[in-house]
């Protein structure tokens, strides 16, 4: 009876291990696909649209929830952030390198209130969701000024984001030569 009881005890911590090495792969293989996707050149000396000293970066996940292990993208901290028409960026405090976020990489950016560890209450926050490698994250930050100059990070963003440029776009419609008539009556 001790020999099959040892047995099953044996294929059961041989399953465990198993289960914990392709867990291990997968989460490795997710990493390697976001933090080894080479970023886009960008230029961060470019003109800054939106510009926040002492910003809190409440830090990075996968979109499904999961934590991102690279500690300078997992861990909140205070930055200086700022937008160009190419990205977004953020130089972390005390020597803790730049973090870029390209424009044509990003979903969406939207505004909540969420409690902010760093701060140790909730605060309003722009989310914004991206895709680097194939795979989707999410980082979130609280500006100073609070909503205003959340919106108007939200609202760079927006009009940059991804591959459909709205900015451009709108470039071209309004370098069009009005069609006489086209208008309303005077």
């Amino acid at each position: 009876m001790l020999g099959i009881l040892g047995a099953l005890a044996a294929v059961l911590i041989a399953g465990l291990i198993a289960f914990v090495l392709v867990r291990a792969r997968r989460i490795r293989a997710r990493h390697r696909a976001a933090f080894g996707a080479p970023l886009p050149a960008l230029d961060p000396g470019r003109e800054r649209l939106v510009e926040s000293p002492q910003a809190l970066y409440h830090g990075t996940r996968f979109a499904d929830g999961t934590a991102v292990l690279a500690p300078r993208w997992r861990e909140p901290c205070v930055g200086d952030l700022w937008c160009t028409d190419e990205g977004i960026f953020l130089q972390r405090e005390a020597g803790g390198g730049r973090l870029a976020w390209p424009l044509s990489w990003i979903e969406d950016a939207a505004l909540l209130r969420a409690h902010a560890d760093l701060a140790g209450k909730e605060l309003p926050i722009v989310r914004i969701r991206f895709r680097r490698g194939g795979e989707a994250l999410v980082s979130d930050f609280s500006l100073r000024g609070g909503m205003a100059n959340l919106e108007k990070l939200r609202r760079e963003v927006h009009l940059r984001q991804g591959t459909h440029n709205a900015l451009a776009v709108l470039g071209g419609l309004l370098a069009k030569e009005p069609v006489p008539g086209s208008g309303p009556p005077p």
